[in-house]
């Protein structure tokens, strides 16, 4: 639960290729099954099978129209798009929550999702990264921490790239999930 003192700015921020911007359940219905139609192409099996369960469900428009209003309910969707044609090439799921130690930041769970056609290009480190440079500056975010299979060695090394280390005393350890945290 979000404190009534502080609220999460909405995430925004561009890099060299790409555009980041929030929607939310206010967001107008025609961006919302305009993000719904390209991620129903862009969560294939292969880029959903290290994911939750219930991307996992996602198949078509409806699914996805679906798995999109339930998501922006729960957390802040950041789409982010290809700078030069506004083509969706991937999201973040960002799950603020109080530091309990201090109660003028955020932690900010993570979760991100490349397109298939984008991956290998290093629009995943560059979405990171300037995730990352947004938080810094933020002002808000006390620290960043996400989750991959082991399996998803890729993902692992992104996000150690962009400075995120493995947690040693991982207490939400699930399975073969590596759980990785930067502060600021």
């Amino acid at each position: 639960m979000l404190s009534a003192i502080m609220t999460f700015p909405d995430v925004t921020f561009r890099t060299p290729r790409l555009t980041a911007a929030a929607l939310s359940s206010t967001s107008s219905p025609h961006v919302l099954s305009a993000v719904s139609t390209q991620l129903a192409s862009i969560l294939t099996t292969d880029v959903t099978r290290h994911l939750p369960p219930d991307i996992q469900t996602v198949c078509d428009t409806e699914s996805a129209a679906k798995w999109l209003l339930s998501t922006v309910a729960e957390c802040q969707f950041v789409t982010v798009s290809l700078a030069d044609d506004d083509a969706l090439a991937g999201f973040f799921l960002l799950y603020p929550e109080i530091d309990a130690h201090e109660s003028d930041g955020y932690l900010l769970r993570l979760g991100y999702v490349v397109a298939e056609r984008y991956q290998g290009q290093g629009l995943a480190s560059e979405m990171i990264a300037g995730l990352v440079a947004w938080s810094r500056s933020s002002g808000v975010v006390k620290a960043l921490s996400g989750g991959a299979s082991a399996e998803n060695v890729p993902s692992i090394k992104v996000l150690e790239k962009n400075g995120f280390v493995r947690d040693e005393n991982d207490e939400n350890h699930q399975g073969n999930t590596v759980f990785l945290t930067i502060t600021f």
